[in-house]
């Protein structure tokens, strides 16, 4: 037996045509490293939560509550809580902040940022560019792990950790396309590296406990089609990575009724599906539900998870868009 035995804890569980192309660089550089994120099935209504570029966007002030409760016959699968508002400062400064707070088994963590843009003018539409900046508590729990061998060593360690962490990202929008790309954790803030002492057959052993937040990558593009008077199709990809695990790609397919309901199916190629709807109730105030099934062994013990999201507009200017901004 080794003198020193290591306990991690991972839990991984674009003139124009040139700026754009140099925003795919910038991401896709970062692509190709699982999730300790939230996972969101309504992000296309909640796009805060991963680009702080969108901030000001919809140039108006608007407030999102998002609740998610994930895998629901599985004891200690993840619950997440976010809220987020953002809105127009300037013409060309947008700003807004986003809370969030999640528990997963033995870890509990919360986290606090404040969002802002500078968006100008290319071409037909409007490219921005954001940055957040905030703190992440986690606390994880190590005495409240189960483990299959009841024998084995419990690491003696409970307390929470507190660190700044940086989002960026870059968006651009116009009528009809919107584009967007953005990295979570771009300073891969260490929340967890000690050593404590265990016992392992009356044998005292060196035991270390190291975390660190891993950047995320986001990159996700669509577009919005007028079938007719009624009815709008917006048809949208993104692409998801976290550095040292798998990317997988959302595809997925929204349709506006009427300028009153959305109704949606996503296909996420490393878990299962989502559905969702959303209803206009006025102008102002939106309500949405979704349900997604994974397809994959957790997936089909867990289960299916449910999500509702909640949306306020103030002083929503009367513009018939196709861009995200009807989102």
């Amino acid at each position: 037996m080794k003198e020193i035995l290591t306990y991690t804890i991972n839990i991984h569980v674009v003139r124009c045509k040139s700026i754009l192309v140099s925003c795919f660089l910038f991401l896709m550089s970062s692509l190709g490293y699982a999730q300790q994120d939230p996972q969101y099935s309504q992000y296309m209504f909640n796009q805060l939560v991963i680009n702080p570029a969108y901030a000001g966007s919809k140039e108006a002030l608007s407030v999102v509550m998002d609740l998610r409760k994930q895998w629901v016959a599985m004891p200690g699968s993840p619950q997440t809580g976010t809220i987020s508002m953002h809105g127009q400062l300037l013409n060309s400064l947008g700003i807004g902040g986003h809370l969030i707070a999640e528990s997963i088994g033995p870890t509990k963590w919360t986290a606090a940022y404040f969002d802002a843009a500078y968006r100008f003018k290319v071409g037909r539409g409007k490219l921005s560019f954001g940055l957040s900046g905030g703190i992440v508590n986690y606390n994880v729990n190590a005495s409240a792990l189960d483990y299959k061998d009841g024998g084995e060593p419990i690491l003696n360690y409970t307390g929470p950790r507190t660190k700044f962490d940086i989002n960026t990202g870059f968006y651009y929008y116009n009528q009809s396309f919107y584009i967007g790309g953005s990295i979570t954790h771009f300073n891969s803030p260490v929340l967890y590296n000690s050593t404590s002492t265990v016992n392992i057959a009356n044998v005292p052993t060196n035991a270390s406990l190291y975390f660190s937040l891993q950047p995320h990558s986001f990159l996700y593009f669509g577009k919005g089609f007028q079938l007719s008077q009624d009815l709008v199709f917006n048809p949208s990809i993104m692409l998801k990575n976290v550095q040292g695990g798998k990317a997988s790609i959302d595809l997925n397919a929204n349709f506006l009724l009427a300028n009153r309901v959305w109704l949606g199916l996503s296909w996420r190629t490393t878990y299962g599906f989502v559905a969702l709807i959303q209803v206009l109730v006025n102008d102002k105030f939106r309500v949405g539900y979704s349900y997604d099934q994974g397809l994959n062994r957790i997936g089909i013990q867990g289960q299916g998870s449910h999500e509702v999201t909640l949306i306020y507009t103030f002083n929503k200017f009367k513009t018939k868009m196709l861009s995200p901004r009807y989102l």
